[in-house]
């Protein structure tokens, strides 16, 4: 077996020690609070893009087959449902990833509280 020399041992330590420090160190909670309302935003605005641009189709047709309001009210609806599912798609995604991380041992109750 290879054994590291003595001296080698503290200048390993040392640099695993740094190895697992940054493995375990936790995410700035600034950035993990901006890349959470960025992600609140982009599904806002999807919802809002995803309704405006179904409602401007159903108003194009309805224009087209002399049909108003009924198209319109039925993409803008379309619209709304699209926006919605790509919420919900997200949601499911990010919840498999916390389903798949592993849970920490649980602790017992401390008697003292």
């Amino acid at each position: 077996m290879n054994r590291p020399r003595p001296t080698d041992e503290p200048a390993d330590l040392a640099a695993r020690l740094a190895a697992a420090r940054a493995r375990n160190t936790p995410a700035d909670p600034v950035r993990m609070a901006g890349g959470a309302m960025g992600q609140g935003f982009r599904f806002a605005l999807e919802i809002v893009i995803t309704t405006v641009v179904g409602s401007a189709i159903g108003w194009q047709l309805d224009r087209w087959l002399g049909t108003k309001p009924w198209l319109l009210l039925l993409f803008m609806l379309l619209g709304l449902a699209a926006g919605f599912l790509s919420l919900f798609r997200a949601v499911a995604a990010e919840q498999k990833l916390v389903d798949a991380a592993p849970t920490p041992p649980s602790v017992p109750d401390d008697p003292e509280d």
